[in-house]
C-alpha cells in the first residue's frame, strides 16, 4: 500500500524546517514550534490540514513582521521540493495578501522548487489585472517552473484549488499567456497549457476552439497541445474539434459485427466484446474510434461514459476488427448498479452501433 501523501509532512520535515528557520531568525522559538506540531493531534491531521498548521506555527513562533519572515522563508524554500515545498507559498497565501509586490516576487522564487499554483489564486482574485500582467511577464521567464506557473496558476478549473469564477465567465486575460507558451520547449509547460485549454472548453468552448484552430499545424508542439487541450470535446465527438485535428467527420464509416461475449454479467466480473469498423470511402480517411457505455444509475436513469480506443488512418474500403474487455468491478469513482446497460461504438463522435446487456 503506498505511503499516504500527508506523510510528506513528517517529524523529520518539521525538525529540518525549524532548524533552518532558527538559524536565520533569533526570535524563532524552535522547541515551541516543534512541540506545537508533533503532538497528539498530528496523526489525525490530513494533508492540507498538516500544511496549513505548519504555516500557522511558523508565523506564531516568530516575532518578525511579514516582510522579514518572508525573506527567510524564501531563502529556506530552496532546501525543499515537491509537496513538502508547498508550505512556503502557502505561507505567502495566508499572510501575504496585503503585500502584493513582495509576495509576487516570493512566489516566483518559491515555485522554482515546488509550486505556487494554489497560493497565487487569492492574489488573482484581489489584484486581477496586476497579477495577470506579472504572470504574462513570467510566461517569458527563462525558468520553466516560472513559465508553468504563469499558465497553471490561472487555470479556471484547477483541481483542489480556489475557484476563479471571473475566468470561467471570460478567459480573455489568460489567452495572451497561452500564446506565449504555445510552442514552449518544456513538456512540463506544454502540459499546463493543454490543461488550461481543456478547462476553457468546459465554460467557453468557442474561445478554445478558435484558439486551437489558429494554432494547429504550426508546429509539433502546438499540435500536441491542441490535441490534449481539446480532449474533452474530442471525446464527446465535437465536430469542430474533430475537424481541427484532421478527422474527416464527413467520411462514411460503418460498424459491423458488434458482439458481446455474454448478454448478462455479474457486478464485479467483466466481459469481452468486439466490433469491426469499415471505411466506405474510395480514399483514405482518418477516424477516432471509441465506445460509450450507458451505465445504470441508482435512480434508474442511464449515464454515459466514453472510452477512447484509437486514432487511425483507414485505407480506402478498409476494415479493422477491435477486441476489447470491459470490467464491472466497483471503484472509488464508480459504483455499479444492476439493470439494463448499453454499449455503443463511436466513430468520429457518431454512434454507429449499439447493444443492450444486463448487469446483475
Amino acid at each position: 500500500m503506498p505511503e499516504p501523501l500527508k506523510n510528506e509532512y513528517n517529524e523529520a520535515f518539521v525538525n529540518k524546517l525549524g532548524d533552518l528557520l532558527a538559524e536565520r531568525d533569533e526570535s524563532f522559538n524552535l522547541d515551541g514550534f516543534v512541540c506545537s506540531i508533533i503532538n497528539d493531534n498530528w496523526e489525525d491531521r490530513e494533508l492540507k490540514a498538516r500544511m496549513r498548521h505548519i504555516t500557522n506555527m511558523v508565523h506564531a513562533h516568530s516575532s518578525l513582521d511579514y516582510p522579514g519572515q518572508l525573506k527567510i522563508m524564501t531563502e529556506v524554500s530552496i532546501h525543499f521540493g515537491g509537496l513538502a515545498g508547498m508550505t512556503f507559498p502557502d505561507y505567502v497565501e495566508v499572510y501575504g495578501l496585503d503585500h502584493l509586490e513582495e509576495s509576487m516576487e516570493a512566489m516566483k522564487e518559491m515555485t522554482k522548487y515546488s509550486s505556487s499554483e494554489f497560493a497565487i489564486r487569492p492574489f488573482i482574485v484581489k489584484y486581477e489585472r496586476d497579477v495577470m500582467q506579472s504572470m504574462l511577464e513570467w510566461s517569458q521567464n527563462e525558468n520553466e517552473h516560472v513559465r508553468r506557473l504563469a499558465s497553471e496558476g490561472c487555470r479556471s478549473r484547477l483541481p483542489w484549488a480556489m475557484a476563479l469564477p471571473a475566468f470561467k465567465k471570460d478567459p480573455s486575460l489568460i489567452l495572451a499567456i497561452l500564446e506565449n507558451l504555445k510552442a514552449d520547449d518544456s513538456l512540463y509547460v506544454r502540459k499546463s497549457v493543454a490543461n488550461n485549454i481543456n478547462d476553457i472548453t468546459k465554460d467557453n468552448p468557442e474561445v478554445a476552439l478558435a484558439l486551437c484552430k489558429k494554432w494547429y499545424g504550426k508546429s509539433s508542439h502546438t499540435n500536441w497541445i491542441v490535441k490534449h487541450g481539446l480532449r474533452t470535446l474530442l471525446k464527446n465527438g465535437n465536430e469542430r474539434a474533430l475537424q481541427i485535428i484532421g478527422f474527416d467527420d464527413k467520411a462514411r464509416f460503418e460498424v459491423e459485427a458488434l458482439q458481446l461475449s455474454v448478454q448478462k454479467v455479474k457486478i464485479g466480473d467483466s466481459f469481452d466484446f468486439k466490433f469491426q469498423v469499415s471505411n466506405l470511402e474510395p480514399k483514405q480517411a482518418f477516424a477516432k474510434v471509441g465506445f460509450v457505455v450507458s451505465y445504470q444509475k441508482a435512480n434508474g436513469s442511464l449515464s454515459d461514459k466514453i472510452f477512447h480506443v484509437t486514432e487511425k488512418e483507414f485505407d480506402s474500403v478498409d476494415s479493422t476488427t477491435f477486441n476489447k474487455k470491459l470490467s464491472f468491478r466497483d471503484l472509488t469513482t464508480r459504483k455499479h448498479h444492476p439493470g439494463l446497460h448499453r454499449i455503443g461504438v463511436l466513430v468520429n463522435g457518431k454512434k454507429l452501433a449499439e447493444k443492450d446487456f444486463e448487469l446483475y
